[in-house]
C-alpha cells in the first residue's frame, strides 16, 4: 500500500486553496489535481510503500508523538512555485512546527522499513494548485496568480494525518490531534 503523511489545511484557508484548484487548473488546461483530488494539504513525509498490516506501527508512533507536541503555527502568505512548473501556496511555518516535522521524522527513520527522501529531509512546505506541463500553461497560470490578492492565513498545526492512496485517489487514513 502507499501512504503519506500530511498535515491537512481546514477552515477558510482550505476553501481558498480548494477554489483555487477548482479555478486555476482548467483554465489553462491543467486538469491534474481535478482529475486526482487530495485534500488541502502539506506533505510532511512523502509517499511511502508500506504493506497494511504494518501501519499500525506508524500510528503507534504518531499517536505518542503528538501527546508530546505543542500547537505551533503555520502561515500561508502568497505564491510560489518550483521551476516554473508547480504553483503553489507558499507556507511559513513557525519554528516549532520546524521542530516537529524534523522530530517526527527522526522517530519514522527508526522505524527501518520506511526510508526517507530528500524532500523528506530539505522540507520545502506547500499546498500545490496547479502544474503547469508546459511553458505556456505555466506562464498563464502564474500571471493569473500574481493579480490576485495576496493570500493570508494563519493556521495551527494541530494535526497530523496519514493518508493513504486508494486506487487513484488519496484518502484520509487516520487523523492524529495536537492539542
Amino acid at each position: 500500500m502507499k501512504y503519506s503523511i500530511f498535515y491537512l489545511i481546514k477552515g477558510n484557508a482550505e476553501k481558498y486553496h480548494q477554489k483555487l484548484v477548482k479555478e486555476v487548473g482548467p483554465k489553462f488546461g491543467e486538469r491534474y489535481l481535478i482529475e486526482n483530488p487530495l485534500p488541502s494539504h502539506i506533505t510532511i513525509k512523502v509517499p511511502f510503500e508500506f504493506e497494511k498490516h504494518r501501519i499500525k506501527k506508524i500510528e503507534r508512533l504518531l499517536n505518542e508523538f503528538v501527546k508530546k507536541q505543542k500547537l505551533s503555527k503555520i502561515k500561508i502568505n502568497g505564491f510560489g512555485n518550483f521551476d516554473r512548473h508547480v504553483a503553489f501556496l507558499k507556507i511559513k511555518p513557525s519554528k516549532q512546527a520546524i521542530k516537529i516535522q524534523k522530530e517526527l521524522l527522526k522517530g519514522i527513520k527508526k522505524i527501518n522499513e520506511v526510508k526517507l527522501n530528500g524532500f523528506d529531509i530539505k522540507w520545502h512546505p506547500h499546498s500545490t494548485i496547479s502544474y503547469g506541463n508546459t511553458k505556456e500553461s505555466f506562464n498563464g497560470i502564474w500571471r493569473y496568480l500574481k493579480k490576485l490578492e495576496k493570500p493570508k492565513f494563519e493556521l495551527n498545526f494541530d494535526n497530523i494525518t496519514i493518508m493513504k492512496k486508494q486506487g487513484k485517489y488519496w484518502k484520509v487514513y487516520r487523523e492524529f490531534k495536537i492539542r
